[in-house]
């Protein structure tokens, strides 16, 4: 029995031995997965400060810091928070161990402060790790800085304006501006400035309208404004003096910090000045006086009022160059031809062209803008004036006098 376990053993080291040299060139390494790392944990840090003077805030006589990251169930506290005074680190805090979303859907956090002669603040963190090589392999250092500002009790939020312009600067009435509270800023790729802006309600859209004068009002007696909340102000679609206004955005802005009077510079949705008729728009119509009456969409003012006349005609002659003239509130511009002969022949027509000749508006004193440059009358190229009643065509020169 002893020999054969001899045996059996030398058998078995000589099988060891005789694949010793060989080359494995099997596609095993094909199948390993990338490293995978699971149960990462942010940790978010950042200072306790007042949203008035900026100064740290700690613990004193009049009050101590209450701070909880709301996790779930569990309601956790600092694992670093300075509070003393004297400390130059006073107001610094971190909490960490936080469980980090990697690359799903939004999990949220709430941060809570409470604080003596301060108002309460609560705000929504998202903490998110994008995956963005799809390794699963995420860095182990997870952090994200969010400094808290806390407004002293009695701090009100103050009555936000909104002026509401059109494209060329004109004060808008009666436009629908919502205020929406932008609870979307306390994450680790959209925060601002470092700074989580508090949360509050269901977030619902605020409604005013513009007054005569393209303000809207949302005072603090009458709006839940959430002081140190971040909002933007949002213009719905309108028609302006001609214009299909888009609905336009503000940028954010923060309540009880930046300034209360925003302004919203709505964009167009079409051409931003045009002319919105012309007396020879329809083909082939005879005007044996050769004016031309061309009317725009808003008040306008000319460089020049100069304008070259060529006639084309058998016989016959015309002054150059002629006058233009406004009228109609400046929204209408006549062009009468002086004919120093009597033009004859059929198809004799007269055409207008601008000496050097730019529209500026009125209202703003602007240089009006066609294709991204000012605009010049009687243009065939992309700076001239469309004609929006005639297929957005650019305004034409030529007045027919005689049949062809």
């Amino acid at each position: 029995m002893k020999k054969i376990y001899i045996l059996l053993s030398l058998l078995f080291i000589a099988v060891m031995f005789s694949g010793c040299g060989e080359t494995d060139n099997s596609t095993s390494t094909q199948n390993q997965l990338p490293p995978q790392e699971y149960n990462k944990t942010f940790t978010l840090q950042g200072k306790i400060m007042d949203a008035i003077t900026g100064a740290p805030i700690g613990n004193d006589s009049t009050g101590t810091i209450t701070m909880f990251l709301i996790q779930g169930d569990a309601d956790r506290g600092p694992t670093k928070l300075h509070t003393d005074p004297a400390d130059p680190l006073v107001g610094e805090y971190s909490i960490s161990g936080i469980p980090a979303d990697i690359a799903g859907d939004p999990v949220l956090y709430k941060v809570v402060v409470y604080r003596q002669g301060y108002q309460n603040f609560e705000a929504n963190v998202q903490l998110t790790a994008t995956d963005t090589n799809l390794t699963i392999a995420i860095d182990g250092t997870l952090n994200m800085i969010g400094n808290i500002y806390l407004f002293p009790i009695g701090s009100m939020p103050g009555t936000v304006h909104v002026h509401v312009l059109s494209p060329h600067l004109i004060p808008v009435p009666g436009a629908t501006v919502l205020l929406q509270q932008n609870v979307a800023n306390n994450s680790v790729t959209a925060i601002t400035g470092n700074r989580l802006v508090p949360t509050a309600g269901l977030y619902t859209s605020m409604s005013a309208v513009t007054d005569a004068n393209g303000v809207a009002t949302f005072s603090d007696t009458a709006f839940p404004l959430v002081l140190g909340g971040s909002y933007n102000a949002v213009v719905k679609p309108l028609e302006f003096q001609g214009d299909e206004l888009a609905g336009t955005a503000s940028g954010s802005f923060i309540i009880g910090t930046n300034s209360l009077h925003q302004t919203v510079n709505m964009a167009t949705a079409g051409f931003s000045f045009f002319a919105t008729s012309a007396s020879n728009q329809v083909p082939g119509t005879i005007t044996p006086s050769g004016v031309l009456t061309v009317s725009f969409n808003e008040p306008i003012n000319l460089t020049t009022t100069g304008f070259t006349a060529i006639l084309t005609s058998t016989t016959g002659t015309v002054t150059s160059p002629v006058q233009g003239v406004l009228s109609n509130n400046n929204q209408t511009l006549t062009i009468t031809p002086e004919f120093t002969a009597t033009p004859t022949g059929a198809g004799a027509s007269v055409t207008y062209s601008s000496v050097a000749g730019q529209i500026i508006l009125q209202n703003s004193q602007s240089v009006a803008q066609c294709g991204g440059a000012s605009c010049i009358l009687f243009d065939n190229g992309a700076n001239g004036v469309k004609n929006v009643t005639a297929g957005n065509t650019n305004v034409s020169g030529r007045v027919q006098l005689i049949a062809n």
